[in-house]
């Protein structure tokens, strides 16, 4: 049968050189403690060193005995793809149309695990829920005072500058347009299209998406906005099957895969969010 030709390895990595590209939230966490993932449930245990103080030396030296924090990161989301073809030797013959398929897969895969990182908003160390409100046809509050306010936020906790980023929402970035502080990124579109990275503000790298959580009430939207350090946020993430195979039930062979992977807000202190009331009139 032509599944019998199929090549797994090769559409593995169309697929997941799409997902990584596609993915917003992937290019502002991190892998630290990705291990090898095998099947859901496993889980990565992530050790934290306690700190050492320093103290007054007056002839005798006295000797901590350090200790650790240990969190668990659980791999506990499951996600796969599933399409058939009449024929995978005539898919595969046809290079564009597979990548073209698998490209698909690859950014539904993407938008579910975006959906997911950015409901994580709700575990941040610091939550403003009354902040500010911009309107979609004019700015009545700075882009730059509520990045400012954030930077402020996130230097009160000692996080590193350097890492920071923030995401906003389409309307977010049409008011940061509007703002001379805005700086904006070289090669806009190509940036939009590979990362959504738009520009940088106040010490953060900006990126644009229509993922963030937000609620309708009336004539406003509250937007949950987000912004943080690349440390605050670690994901493990495995693609563990690609497999084709003939449907008993249809004249084609179906092509599959899975993924799994887990989050988990590592850093609290690391992660902020912003509720914005887009306002659709003045």
């Amino acid at each position: 049968m032509s599944v019998h030709n199929f090549i797994p390895e090769l559409w593995e990595q169309q697929l997941l050189t799409n997902f990584r590209k596609n993915l917003v939230f992937g290019n502002v966490i991190n892998r630290d403690y990705e291990g090898t993932i095998r099947n859901a449930g496993d889980t990565v245990h992530i050790t934290s060193p306690s700190a050492i103080s320093v103290q007054a030396y007056s002839g005798t030296v006295n000797y901590e005995v350090p200790t650790s924090t240990s969190q668990a990161l659980l791999i506990d989301q499951k996600r796969y793809w599933a399409f058939q073809l009449e024929d995978v030797d005539q898919a595969q013959a046809n290079v564009n149309t597979m990548q073209a398929y698998m490209a698909e897969a690859a950014y539904a895969l993407a938008d579910d695990v975006d959906k997911h990182l950015a409901s994580l908003y709700a575990s941040a160390g610091t939550t403003e829920s009354t902040a500010s409100k911009i309107n979609k046809s004019s700015s009545p509050d700075s882009m730059y005072g509520i990045a400012v306010k954030a930077g402020q936020n996130l230097d009160e906790k000692n996080v590193p500058r350097s890492g920071r980023w923030m995401v906003v929402s389409p309307a977010g970035y049409a008011a940061m347009l509007r703002d001379a502080a805005f700086v904006h990124a070289t090669a806009v579109a190509d940036q939009l299209i590979r990362t959504g990275e738009v520009g940088s503000i106040s010490g953060f790298t900006v990126y644009v998406s229509n993922n963030l959580v937000d609620s309708s009430s009336g004539s406003r939207t509250a937007v949950w906005f987000m912004y943080g350090s690349t440390a605050a946020i670690t994901v493990a993430d495995q693609l563990v099957k690609t497999e084709a195979m003939r449907l008993e039930d249809a004249f084609a062979d179906g092509v599959r895969g899975l993924l799994l992977y887990g989050t988990k807000v590592v850093r609290p202190a690391a992660l902020g969010t912003i509720k914005i009331d887009e306002v659709s009139t003045s």
